[in-house]
């Protein structure tokens, strides 16, 4: 019994990033929201337009799952800033990137990885 009490208290977080699809945004006119499930997969994604608080609400619950990524990148480009994490969970690899536009006003956001690894 103790040895289940020990396995469920060592089940990581639940992401950062994952709190940003709790509808807060739904209906917010300068965001888009995506959302796919098939074949095991699961796909999350958010447009956002002229709203430089939700990039940086976005920016920001990235950079609190960060430490828990087994990759992480951030390049500066001709035409935006693109940041990318790799986390793994259950054993499966779950992907996070934001691609912001060079003017700072607009983004794409994602999240996407195997079912089993969002439990």
């Amino acid at each position: 019994m103790v040895l289940i009490a020990l396995t469920a208290s060592a089940r990581p977080p639940k992401l950062n990033v994952e709190k940003l699809f709790d509808g807060r945004y739904n209906n917010n006119k300068s965001v888009s929201i995506s959302v796919y499930k098939s074949n095991g997969n699961y796909y999350r994604g958010i447009t956002v337009k002229n709203n430089l608080k939700i990039i940086k609400a976005i920016a920001d619950a990235i950079e609190k799952d960060k430490p828990r990524a087994k990759d992480y990148s951030d390049y500066q480009g001709d035409d935006g800033r693109y940041t990318s994490l790799q986390i793994v969970n259950n054993g499966e690899t779950i992907y996070i990137g934001l691609k912001r536009d060079k003017s700072g006003g607009g983004a794409f956001f994602f999240i996407q990885g195997k079912e089993k690894a969002f439990k």
